[in-house]
C-alpha cells in the first residue's frame, strides 16, 4: 500500500509541476541567462562577463590576431559562453532564452574584441541572429573597424527547400566553423 501511495503521490506531483511549468531549477526567470553567465565565468578564469553585458570575452587576447565572436540565444548551455578559449572564440554573445542577443550587445562584444586583426562573427543561420549580428556589424565598419560576417547554414534536419524562408539552420557545424578559425 505504501509503494502505492508514493507512486501515486509522485505521478501528481510530476503532474502538478508540469502544469505549473516548472522544468528547472533556477532563482528567477528574469535573471536566469546572467545567474548562467556568471557561473561559467565563476568555473574558468581564462574567460571574463564584459561589464554590463551580456557577453562573454577571453581573459586575454592578442588583438593582432582576428577575433572571432559568436552567439545567439541562451537555453543550450554550456553553448557559445564554453566556446570562449585559446584556440576558439574570443567572446560569445548571449540572448534571452531562445532569443537573439540584441544589436546592441553584439556590437557591444565587437567593440571590445576587435583590433588590428580585425574580426570575424560566426552567425548561425537563424533570422533573429542574421539581423542583430549583421546590423551590428554594419555599424562596426562605420565606425572603421575591419569586421565581416559569416552565416554558418549546415543543418542536415531541414531537407533543402526552395522558395521557403527557413532554411539550414547551422546548429552542430558551427563549432567546427569556431575551431577551424580559431
Amino acid at each position: 500500500i505504501f509503494l502505492s501511495l508514493f507512486a501515486h503521490w509522485c505521478r501528481c506531483d510530476l503532474r502538478e509541476h508540469l502544469l505549473l511549468g516548472v522544468m528547472g531549477l533556477y532563482n528567477s526567470p528574469s535573471d536566469t541567462v546572467d545567474e548562467m553567465l556568471d557561473a561559467v565565468v565563476m568555473t574558468n578564469p581564462a574567460i571574463r562577463r564584459l561589464q554590463g553585458f551580456q557577453v562573454i570575452v577571453a581573459a586575454q587576447s592578442d588583438k593582432n590576431k582576428v577575433a572571432l565572436i559568436s552567439g545567439g540565444g541562451s537555453g543550450h548551455e554550456p553553448s557559445h559562453a564554453g566556446w570562449v578559449g585559446d584556440g576558439m572564440l574570443t567572446a560569445a554573445v548571449a540572448g534571452a532564452v531562445f532569443a537573439s542577443p540584441s544589436t546592441k550587445e553584439v556590437l557591444a562584444a565587437i567593440m571590445h574584441v576587435t583590433g588590428a586583426g580585425g574580426c570575424l562573427v560566426i552567425v548561425k543561420n537563424y533570422t533573429g541572429d542574421r539581423l542583430n549580428f549583421g546590423l551590428a556589424c554594419e555599424h562596426a565598419k562605420t565606425c572603421g573597424l575591419d569586421v565581416e560576417l559569416v552565416v554558418v547554414g549546415e543543418d542536415c534536419a531541414l531537407p533543402h527547400r526552395t522558395g521557403g524562408l527557413a532554411g539550414r539552420r547551422g546548429l552542430a557545424g558551427t563549432i567546427f566553423v569556431h575551431k577551424i578559425a580559431g
